[in-house]
């Protein structure tokens, strides 16, 4: 409730509508302790990484709409469901949404039912280095302030994996 009235008050000094009517969804793995219970962490085998995998939901400012947080190997599908709902249940006035290609066509069918057109965006193949998703780079950006470093391909200022360190 109280996220909800800070999100409200921050769209409207932005000039926004209270309720957002449009989304972007992505998923990020995260390794997970030793000490953590065997039931809440998985293998993503897409990353090869052991932990739980966080999904999330901003509207285009960025600001989180809804958060859900699984073990490693359960689908972006599954994650993208869930998120889906939360966002039609909490959010009518969602009618537009985003995601990358690691959601499958099982994500877009759920928002066309609940009224949300969901639409893919593509990595620009073309592209050899970083380069940011147009829309997609909201949600990245939400991601980022979620961990303490995040280390960023083909920025300057490269470490020792060809990166470089946020904090």
């Amino acid at each position: 409730m109280i996220h909800d009235l800070l999100r409200w008050q921050v769209r409207e000094s932005r000039g926004r509508r209270e309720d957002p009517s449009a989304i972007v969804m992505d998923t990020q793995t995260v390794h997970a302790s030793v000490n953590a219970p065997k039931a809440t962490t998985g293998l993503d085998p897409g990353k090869k990484s052991r932990g739980r995998k966080r999904g999330i939901t901003t509207d285009i400012l960025g600001l989180l709409i809804a958060v859900i947080v699984v073990p490693a190997s359960v689908h972006d599908n599954a994650i993208g469901i869930t998120l889906l709902d939360q966002v039609a249940a909490d959010n009518p006035s969602v009618t537009k949404g985003w995601v990358n290609a690691g959601f499958k066509n099982a994500v877009i069918d759920h928002g066309a039912a609940l009224g949300i057109d969901i639409e893919m965006v593509q990595r620009d193949p073309h592209t050899k280095d970083f380069a940011p998703a147009p829309k997609r780079w909201i949600v990245e950006q939400t991601l980022c302030a979620t961990r303490r470093s995040v280390c960023i391909p083909g920025s300057a200022g490269r470490n020792s994996e060809g990166g470089s360190w946020v904090r």
